[in-house]
């Protein structure tokens, strides 16, 4: 009797088992691996002889749940759940696995309430039989007498569960190997949090969660999507709890998994001590802290304009009482919350330059990379034999020839001289010995460079920088003509 005592402070559904019959509630029935029968039946077994007697009819479906076998009827089974009557109309044996999360010890429960046996609910097991009721749909039917078992399971966990801190954190901690069908069946781990989060605060709920580790990033993503859908206002709660759950597998998730879990954290809803741990965060990918950082930023400076109104808005308000050590104190206080906002914001602005400067070069890398595949490709295509090109000075090339005329020093100096690069050679004629020679050459020389300018004036004029033609006549005694060009002289 004490037993049933203290199971009715914990707040369990009234059950109709004797003492000693409690512990062994769990067990299949009719497994056919026992070689014979237990010294104490369970109640299961013992209400399955009693309907065959009863009845007069032995059992007649075989349902295999994880290794364990449960000789069953039919008949009490298929009214209650809507699942187990679809599968056993085709098939007088079925097999229990997943994705239906379902244990044997489960099932044994489930198989006792459709058999007339009252359930035991507790803290440890109502998860495991909530989700078990929505997968094998066992909702009450219209017009029936017995209740379902999702409302039995629902009347306790509204109960007992949502109004004390220790019933549900054991059942939080019971829906992490049940997960995802624990959240999307039941929404069971949203709200034992919801739950904790109006008893405890902040830091309390987070440690309820030490369980969060062995969650996989998939059913952690169902998980942090409950919670947004459920959250009103502040996304505190929900930032306290992906940070743990990047803390503690960190090794074991991606970034694409990150970005994907983050989405759901909206950076405007947080509080401003968590918003600068969020920017400060190295666990978080990289774009949510950018947006952090850019809401962190938007709100020190509307802090910093809001205090620079009121400060303008006290100075221009006229005020025949003195000052006094409060008011003084007061605005030495506002002015140090403006510095400090100031210089919070200009952190800000640092990471942001840091963390763009680190992106440009991520970018630069890829664009280096991708230059270089391009060039090893084309340079396969667009590849010329050095045999093939005209080196500078050669013959034959740009700036393979000089044609020059010097003039003569003096009234006596004259001359003419050609010469290639390569081979050079010069021709002087005296003036003194033949004076009309260089009158007459410079005369030919100036008709033939006027006819070659008219013919390829806009040509000329392309090149301007490159080519020079300086001509002079002094008395009739000499002139000069120098053509220096990095192009073959037309």
């Amino acid at each position: 009797m004490e037993a049933r005592r203290g199971w009715k402070n914990m707040g369990v559904v009234e059950t109709i088992y004797e003492d000693e019959n409690e512990h062994s509630s769990t067990t299949p029935s009719l497994s056919p691996t026992l070689s014979s029968p237990p010294a104490t039946p369970a109640p299961l077994h013992s209400r399955v002889e009693a309907w065959s007697r009863a009845m007069g009819r032995e059992t007649d479906v075989v349902i295999h749940v994880r290794g364990s076998c449960f000789h069953l009827h039919k008949d009490p089974l298929t009214p209650r759940s809507d699942y187990l009557k679809r599968q056993l109309t085709e098939a007088s044996e079925i097999t229990l696995s997943p994705p239906l999360n379902i244990t044997a010890e489960t099932f044994t429960l489930v198989a006792e309430l459709c058999y007339g046996i009252d359930v035991v609910v507790t803290p440890f097991n109502v998860a495991a039989l909530r989700t078990a009721a929505e997968l094998l749909e066992m909702a009450a039917k219209a017009g029936a007498d017995e209740v379902g078992l999702i409302q039995v399971t629902e009347a306790y966990f509204s109960r007992a569960v949502a109004a004390n801190r220790d019933y549900a954190s054991i059942v939080m901690r019971s829906c992490w190997p049940l997960l995802p069908e624990a959240e999307t069946k039941g929404s069971l781990v949203s709200r034992c949090i919801e739950s904790l989060s109006l008893m405890v605060h902040g830091d309390g709920v987070v440690s309820c969660l030490d369980g969060v580790k062995t969650v996989c990033p998939e059913d952690f993503h169902v998980i942090a999507e409950a919670i947004y859908r459920r959250s009103s206002g502040s996304h505190d709660l929900l930032y306290r709890i992906v940070d743990l759950y990047l803390k503690e597998c960190s090794g074991e998730i991606t970034e694409d998994q990150k970005t994907r879990i983050c989405n759901f954290i909206d950076c405007t809803n947080l509080s401003p001590h968590l918003l600068m741990h969020a920017v400060q965060n190295p666990r978080l990918p990289l774009r949510f802290i950018v947006q952090a950082m850019f809401i962190e930023q938007l709100n020190t400076r509307r802090a910093v304009i809001s205090a620079a109104d009121r400060r303008q808005t006290r100075k221009h308000q006229p005020s025949n009482e003195a000052v006094t050590l409060g008011a003084m104190l007061q605005h030495d206080a506002a002015r140090r919350d403006v510095a400090q906002l100031t210089a919070a914001m200009e952190d800000t602005r640092v990471r942001m330059q840091s963390l763009e400067k680190q992106l440009n070069g991520m970018r630069e890398h890829l664009n280096g990379c991708e230059n270089r595949a391009l060039d090893s490709g084309r340079s396969a295509s667009f590849r010329f034999s050095s045999e093939n090109k005209v080196e500078r000075d050669q013959i034959g090339s740009v700036s393979s020839a000089s044609f020059r005329v010097i003039p003569g020093m003096g009234e006596r100096g004259g001359g003419f001289s050609c010469s290639p690069t390569d081979e050079s050679f010069e021709w002087n004629v005296r003036p003194a010995e033949k004076s009309s020679f260089g009158r007459r050459l410079m005369s030919g020389l100036k008709r033939a460079l006027t006819v070659s300018k008219n013919s390829q004036s806009d040509r000329a004029r392309g090149k301007g920088d490159g080519n020079r033609v300086k001509q002079t006549n002094e008395d009739g005694h000499g002139g000069s003509l120098e053509k220096k060009e990095d192009q073959p002289f037309k």
